[in-house]
């Protein structure tokens, strides 16, 4: 169960020694701290968060993670997304169509990227702010945080994703994008703040010996580099014993 249950139970922060620096954005939270889960959103998926030599992101659980494990983005992606309408150039509305219902602000401080098609938009990546509902095959908008480039065409395909941090989980298999560790046991759907960057307690799942570089391993653990196709996480700061959690520098999003 989150140790916070009502926007009322705001609390002196207490994640230790909290660096306020010029690229962290000031939290508009209820002093949530880092071990802490709760379960209504007291600050913006991705928030950054410094303690001491330590970074989190803010993030939302879409399946139970233990202390000290790796987990992994589980977010929704949509592809091949079809233009709705010719969005002209400089406006900051995309409109698109939904083959399925689509419940307001999912996608919301997600992505949209211009997947195929015209030339002219190619390549092109844009966050999201905010959208309504969207009923199964209909066309609805999405509002942007930026203006569009270049003008929308029709013909042009689409990809739209979710953010980052909204409904990660377990690591599995080690194969899935892996962005931090949970300082503390969460449950699906609790907002917590996840570990990116710095010392961290993390489960091993093999041994490794102290400075080996580290990759995603399966079921939340992390494995000494060597195997192919798994991402990156970090580096042993100790020789680490298969099934315990250990000391590991974590160099996934500073």
């Amino acid at each position: 169960m989150a140790d916070i249950t009502s926007f009322y139970q705001g609390n002196v922060e207490d994640s230790g020694k909290v660096n306020w620096r010029g690229d962290q954005v000031s939290v508009p939270q209820g002093g949530q701290s880092i071990y802490e889960t709760s379960s209504v959103q007291l600050a913006e998926l991705g928030s950054r968060k410094v303690v001491g030599d330590r970074v989190f992101r803010y993030a939302k659980a879409g399946g139970a993670i233990s202390a000290g494990e790796l987990a992994q983005y589980g977010g929704t992606q949509l592809i091949n997304v079809t233009a709705g309408d010719d969005n002209p150039a400089g406006g900051k509305l995309f409109t698109w169509y939904a083959a399925t219902a689509i419940n307001a602000n999912d996608f919301a401080e997600g992505y949209l990227i211009s997947q195929s098609g015209t030339a002219a938009n190619l390549g092109f990546t844009y966050r999201v702010k905010s959208h309504g509902a969207i009923s199964a095959t209909s066309t609805g908008n999405l509002t942007l945080y930026d203006s569009l480039v270049k003008a929308v065409d029709t013909a042009d395909k689409w990809t739209l994703q979710q953010n980052l941090y909204n409904g990660c989980s377990q690591m599995a298999a080690g194969t899935a994008l892996p962005l931090g560790v949970a300082p503390v046991a969460v449950t699906s759907g609790d907002y917590f703040w996840l570990q990116t960057f710095g010392p961290a307690a993390v489960k091993a799942g093999t041994n490794a010996t102290a400075g080996l570089s580290l990759i995603a391993g399966n079921t939340g653990a992390v494995i000494p580099a060597g195997t192919t196709g798994k991402a990156p996480v970090g580096v042993a700061m100790q020789t680490l014993t298969s099934g315990e959690k250990g000391m590991v520098f974590l160099t996934i999003a500073p």
